[in-house]
């Protein structure tokens, strides 16, 4: 697994005469907003997605994409990756941990360790309910959830690469994606179920493709993003039929490292973080 993060850094440096620094993002991977701001996470400078190195951090942004605070807070990050807001307080897969950091204050009210699973790539979020997250451990190949009361964490799928999701909770089903580093375009669409209070993994279809971020449009339409390939831009979304299993493109410029990507569904506005030239992308559906 160290091989293929080395190779996801190659890239990035390949594409660094692509970087637009002047936006004051470093390596952005998730965006998030609360209705009123947008917030991202930033990898850092150095692009290492799993070094504690502590140069990741978060932004503040307008609902245009424009910096408005560089840094939310000073607690130290490394390099945070996927969000989810719950109560005014922002959780942040950290490597090894999810931090929750209080958007008011700025200040860490919550830190839960996920050090018994091991990895070192903990990556996407998504909410539960007020007290329950799930975290995708792309590393490791996991899916946890994890009960922000007591720091429990319960495992839920095995998923090779397992990097995008997305909780339907009038449905009480978990919709997944994954990357595969050693093959770019074998990652699927899965739906995880549950049967007598027993996780259940389902393959969606016969769509494939390099996926990162994945969201809901509607209860039959998914939405999600797709690098294309590592040694050039070819990134782009694409929406997921739920009833037919079907995908179709969206035609939209080729985007350089599409990453999680927050999905404004009553404006019908996408706001796309592009990892690859640090900065945001901001269309309409």
């Amino acid at each position: 697994m160290k091989t293929a993060f080395a190779l996801l850094a190659c890239t990035v440096l390949a594409f660094h005469a692509f970087a637009q620094d002047e936006t004051g993002l470093a390596h952005p991977e998730s965006l998030h907003a609360d209705g009123h701001f947008l917030y991202a996470t930033n990898i850092g400078k150095a692009m290492e997605p799993t070094a504690k190195d502590g140069d990741g951090f978060i932004s503040k942004l307008s609902l245009d994409g424009k910096m408005i605070t560089p840094s939310i807070t000073t607690e130290k990050l490394n390099a945070p990756k996927g969000t989810a807001i719950i109560k005014g307080v922002l959780y942040v897969a950290d490597l090894d941990r999810i931090v929750g950091i209080n958007l008011a204050t700025g200040k860490k009210t919550a830190e839960i360790s996920l050090a018994s699973t091991h990895t070192a790539f903990a990556n996407d979020l998504t909410v539960k309910d007020e007290h329950t997250l799930f975290v995708s451990l792309t590393d490791v190949g996991k899916i946890v959830e994890v009960d922000l009361k007591t720091g429990k964490l319960t495992e839920i799928a095995d998923l090779k690469g397992a990097n995008g999701i997305c909780y339907d909770k009038a449905g009480k089903r978990l919709y997944t994606c994954n990357f595969l580093f050693d093959n770019i375009q074998g990652g699927e669409i899965g739906v995880i179920s549950w049967q007598q209070d027993k996780p259940m993994y389902e393959k969606i279809g016969d769509v494939q493709g390099g996926f990162d971020g994945l969201e809901m449009i509607d209860d039959h339409t998914l939405l999600v993003s797709d690098w294309g390939a590592l040694d050039h831009p070819a990134g782009f979304l694409e929406k997921i039929d739920l009833h037919s299993k079907t995908a179709v493109k969206l035609d939209w410029p080729v985007i350089a490292g599409p990453a999680d990507f927050y999905l404004d569904v009553k404006n019908k506005r996408v706001y796309v973080p592009v990892l690859l030239e640090s900065k945001v992308l901001v269309h309409t559906l």
